[in-house]
């Protein structure tokens, strides 16, 4: 079973997933990704946080291909295969 990791960025620095999950493939690492990403945006419901047009998070597989980028609008922005 694959394994893929969640970075996330809110465009100047990043945030890294040291442990990633194994998962069935690109489509459960894309299900992943967006809840991941509807989590982030739902905790930083802050007022001072309203513009997250610089964050995006990148997926990538066990060897540290990206698999695919998404931003917080979730729209993938790039995509392997």
């Amino acid at each position: 079973m694959p394994r893929y990791f969640f970075h996330f960025s809110d465009g100047k620095r990043r945030f890294s997933d040291t442990e990633g999950r194994d998962l069935t493939g690109m489509a459960a690492a894309r299900t992943v990704a967006v809840n991941q990403v509807r989590d982030l945006k739902a905790a930083m419901c802050d007022p001072g946080i309203q513009d997250l047009s610089g964050w995006s998070m990148t997926v990538v597989d066990g060897d540290g291909a990206v698999v695919f980028e998404t931003g917080f609008d979730l729209k993938v922005r790039g995509a392997k295969g």
